[in-house]
């Protein structure tokens, strides 16, 4: 009887637990359904939102970023004069059929000149703390089959008469932006070309925080600013130097091709009130290490054969006084000294074999005379650069410029945005010039400059400069605007 009810309550027990499991099942199957009908919805759902999600998310990032134009033409004249090179007597057979002197006693007269230089500047807040920074170039010229290449009496000619390259790609990282004492990184295609006071003449605000009588250089790598207060800033910077696309400056034929040269360097600048104007104190120390570059020697010499010679130190001290004279009147002076550590290896591009024009080494020569070789200079170069910037009006200014190179300076301004590189001369150059501005972004400027070279080299880094007497005249119109 027990077993009965045993099996009888057990059947019934079963039979509720296997309507509860088809319950189960049921609703499981119904949850599903559900599941794949909301799953395909939002499938749909998502190829409809996405192309809307990723549009916002591209312009909220086109919306952190600033793209600033700027476009410049410019017309030049140039006139070159060379006589005697103490000790050089290079000579080259010609199509009038003389031989004559190849690297001195020559004139050139060049062909009036046209061009146009666009740079798209892009700036971006990415963050509370982080900017984003950077610069496109793009230049063209008539200048292909003119070049100012003033060493050779020889004309030289290229395949291209333009250029483009991205000479700014950095981001500012500040943690503790806002105080006094912020503390900014910056790392990436550095701002190290445009330095004061090359920018008082190029109507715009410095471009570098660095001076550019002491390093003026395009460079690749890390930037340390620790601001000191209000007005006092110090610097650091570890970089490497490059070259610019060489058809970037356009009227010469090539600036020093730099080979990865390290730079360090420790840099001080201060703003104070001076005569009741704004004035800016910077003072620095250059390193150039293991400096292997190559400077244009001619149309028919390249960089295979430099070497690295050594380090070159370059020590400055500059001070700009803005603002005086109700605002009319801006002045700069600015000296610098380097101070170079030669290795003993020399670069050698004196030609040995006249016959064939080529130098021991059995390469194509650039001279016959003495200072086409050497090691790293080995005498300490001096250079000072003054100017004086006044304000007619709100529409007109003229300013006036010189500058003077001693026979052994070399100045680090390889990336310099003056298209002559001034700065390097071993000698004197004198620029005037006016600045109309006919409108808030567009302005209009009419210089000359006039350079006397008194020692072979400027730019170099290597042998022994000779006396050297060559003039170059540059007469020049531009138009540019900024917006």
């Amino acid at each position: 009887m027990i077993k009965k009810i045993f099996a009888s309550m057990l059947f019934v027990t079963f039979s509720y637990a296997q309507n509860n499991v088809n319950e189960k099942i049921e609703q499981l199957e119904l949850q599903i359904k559900e599941l794949k009908k909301q799953t395909a919805a939002n499938t749909a759902d998502l190829n409809e939102y996405i192309p809307v999600i990723e549009a916002s998310e591209t312009q909220s990032l086109l919306d952190k970023l600033d793209f600033l134009p700027e476009l410049e033409i410019r017309m030049d004249k140039m006139d070159y004069k060379l006589g005697k090179i103490e000790g050089e007597n290079t000579t080259a057979d010609y199509p009038d059929g003389l031989n004559q002197q190849r690297r001195d006693e020559f004139k050139k007269d060049f062909d009036p000149a046209v061009a146009v230089k666009f740079k798209l500047n892009l700036f971006g807040d990415i963050n509370k703390y982080t900017k984003f920074n950077g610069r496109f170039v793009f230049t063209m010229s008539t200048q292909s089959h003119q070049r100012l290449c003033i060493l050779s009496r020889d004309i030289k000619s290229v395949s291209s008469s333009s250029g483009f390259d991205l000479d700014r790609a950095y981001i500012d990282f500040t943690p503790n932006i806002g105080s006094d004492y912020a503390f900014t990184f910056s790392f990436g295609v550095l701002p190290t070309t445009g330095g004061t006071p090359m920018n008082f003449a190029l109507n715009t605000e410095r471009k570098s925080m660095f001076p550019a009588l002491v390093f003026d250089m395009d460079t690749y790598g890390l930037i340390g600013t620790q601001k000191l207060g209000s007005n006092n800033f110090f610097r650091v910077i570890a970089a490497k130097a490059y070259t610019l696309n060489p058809s970037i400056y356009p009227y010469q034929c090539n600036r020093e091709n730099i080979d990865n040269a390290n730079i360090l360097g420790a840099y001080y600048d201060t703003k104070f009130k001076l005569f009741s104007g704004e004035s800016l104190l910077s003072f620095g120390v250059n390193y150039l290490g293991d400096f292997k570059a190559h400077p244009y020697l001619g149309p028919d010499v390249n960089a295979d054969d430099a070497n690295i010679l050594g380090d070159i130190f370059t020590y400055g001290l500059g001070l700009d006084v803005r603002d005086l004279l109700n605002d009319k009147l801006t002045f700069f002076i600015h000296t610098a000294i380097s101070n170079p550590d030669a290795n003993g290896k020399i670069d050698d591009y004196q030609i040995v074999n006249v016959a064939n024009g080529t130098t021991i080494r059995g390469t194509i020569g650039f001279s016959e005379a003495d200072y086409a070789k050497g090691t790293m200079l080995k005498k300490d170069g001096y250079s000072f650069y003054v100017g004086m910037k006044y304000n007619i009006n709100d529409n007109f200014n003229f300013g006036a410029e010189y500058n003077q190179g001693s026979k052994y300076w070399f100045s680090a301004t390889q990336g310099a945005e003056d298209m002559y590189n001034k700065l390097a001369t071993r000698g004197n150059v004198s620029e005037v010039y006016g600045i109309y501005k006919f409108h808030k972004d567009i302005f209009a400027k009419l210089g000359f400059m006039y350079t006397n070279e008194d020692y072979t080299g400027s730019g170099w880094h290597f042998g022994k400069p000779t006396k050297k007497d060559a003039t170059q005249k540059v007469s020049y119109l531009s138009i540019k605007a900024e917006f």
